[in-house]
This record gives structure tokens, C-alpha cells and sequence, in this order.
């Protein structure tokens, strides 16, 4: 089956199509920049409200290649005391209902995510 698109047609799609994919990759980027916000926000709330030491952000926001429409928010964190882990998580996750947030004491993380952490992790 061949379809018939003139010139102009085919102009007119290519247009339409760049256009499209320009919008979407503004929408992205402004969700990347909302996401790091929340990071942001949540890591001031882990320090004020539960004494954190440290909170790191890693995974997909800490590159703007891998960053997607489904992206969560990791949030790895030093010396909150496992009683206030699930207060904590929910109330990061209170922050913003727009992103998932992944809360890892880092010393409950893998031997392979804590060398993640430590090489590709942003401190915040």
C-alpha cells in the first residue's frame, strides 16, 4: 500500500510533528525543573523536621538524558533513625502529589546502590 502525500503534505507533517516534539520536551524540562524543587524542598524537610545529616539525590534526575515522564524523585539520606523512616517518607511524599518519592537510608542500601550513591549522587 503507497500513500499519496504531495510535498506540501508531507512539509506540513514534518511541522506539525517538530512542533509537537518541541512541547513535549518543554513540558519535560519544566517537570525536570519541578522534580528538583521537590528534591530540594524534601531534603530541607529530612534536615529540619528529622534531623538528617546528609540527603542525597540520585537515579534519573541526576541526568537530564535519563530523566522521563515517569521518573520518580531519589532521595538517599544519613541518620535518620529507622522509627522516623515512614513519618519522614510520607511527609516527603506530602510535598508534591505530581512525583513518587524514594526515600533510602543509606545504610540500608546495597553495597552496589551505595557506590551509585557516592559516584553519581548530587549532595543537596
Amino acid at each position: 500500500m503507497t500513500l499519496n502525500i504531495s510535498p506540501e503534505q508531507m512539509a506540513e507533517y514534518r511541522a506539525s510533528y517538530k512542533k509537537r516534539q518541541a512541547a513535549e520536551r518543554q513540558k519535560l524540562d519544566e517537570r525536570f525543573e519541578r522534580a528538583w524543587e521537590v528534591a530540594r524542598r524534601g531534603a530541607d524537610l529530612l534536615r529540619a523536621q528529622f534531623k538528617a545529616e546528609k540527603v542525597v539525590v540520585f537515579g534519573s534526575l541526576t541526568n537530564r538524558e535519563l530523566f522521563h515522564i515517569r521518573s520518580d524523585i531519589d532521595l538517599a539520606v544519613w541518620g535518620l533513625p529507622d522509627k522516623q523512616y515512614f513519618r519522614a517518607s510520607g511527609a516527603v511524599l506530602d510535598i508534591s502529589p505530581e512525583f513518587l518519592v524514594d526515600l533510602v537510608p543509606f545504610t540500608d542500601a546495597s553495597n552496589s546502590l551505595r557506590r551509585t550513591i557516592e559516584t553519581e549522587g548530587i549532595e543537596l
